[in-house]
């Protein structure tokens, strides 16, 4: 009677330990780790456990983004079969990373996206996260690395390479030009698109975008411009698609055109 009495008092703590490590996997860093992408390291999770093809992690977003500018970005995760929650590290070269509207279940740390706790399973998992464009132009890339807690499996998302563009630009000023908006493009688009516009005399440029009632919803283009052909890019990631308009002044002349975010 005793021993069976000392069995049950051994048996029920460890099923407590057992509930308590499934509950906080994944799997040694229950609350993230920065560190283990291809930005920084070839040993992703391997001090923990090996590699695997049956987990894989993709990065998907704008090919094209604006300075200062910021985007959704979705990391997702597929794994068919296999036990244990999700953990993730996701970092990037320039810009700067944020939890968008997953602040729940990832965090910051040491400026890349882990998980706050194990995050909870299900196939596909898919993550959305913020990045905001560094101030100069030129290229970026996201990495990002998955793992399955208690199924010991982890692997490398492919990288994600993508251009940082301007807000605004010379195209020509050189040849002659006619004052006036062309059509942007792509359109209809989601997120940016791009806006030309030809200036005929020198002095201040505003180009604007209003939505359907009139509101101001950007300013794009705000300063002296020489004689020319320029571009604007308008990003309306963080806006509800419909009909938008945007309308150039310069030099006492106005031009306005209708373009459409989808989303």
């Amino acid at each position: 009677m005793k021993n069976s009495k000392a069995k049950t008092a051994m048996v029920i703590p460890l099923v407590l330990l057992s509930v308590l490590l499934y509950s906080i996997d994944s799997h040694a860093y229950p609350g993230g780790i920065a560190g283990r992408t291809l930005k920084t390291s070839t040993a992703g999770c391997g001090g923990c456990h090996n590699s695997s093809t049956a987990i894989t992690g993709v990065i998907t977003g704008p090919g094209t983004v604006t300075t200062g500018q910021t985007y959704t970005y979705t990391l997702t995760i597929n794994m068919a079969s296999g036990s244990g929650k999700y953990g993730v590290d996701i970092a990037v070269k320039n810009g700067t990373l944020g939890v968008g509207t997953n602040g729940s279940i990832i965090k910051l740390l040491s400026g890349e996206l882990v998980q706050s706790a194990g995050i909870t399973y299900s196939n596909p998992k898919i993550i959305t996260f913020s990045y905001t464009a560094p101030a100069t132009a030129g290229t970026d890339t996201l990495y990002a690395t998955v793992d399955r807690g208690f199924s010991g499996a982890w692997a490398f998302a492919q990288n994600l390479g993508f251009t940082v563009q301007t807000v605004s630009g010379i195209i020509n000023n050189s040849n002659p030009v006619s004052f006036g908006l062309e059509q942007n493009f792509p359109n209809p688009f989601n997120p940016s698109t791009q806006i030309n516009y030809n200036i005929v005399n020198k002095g201040l440029v505003t180009l604007k975008i209003f939505d359907v009632l009139g509101k101001e919803v950007a300013v794009l283009v705000n300063e002296n411009q020489e004689p020319g052909k320029y571009y604007a890019m308008f990003n309306g990631d963080n806006i509800s698609g419909g009909v938008f308009y945007y309308k150039l002044e310069s030099d006492g002349r106005t031009d306005t055109k209708k373009m459409i975010l989808v989303k």
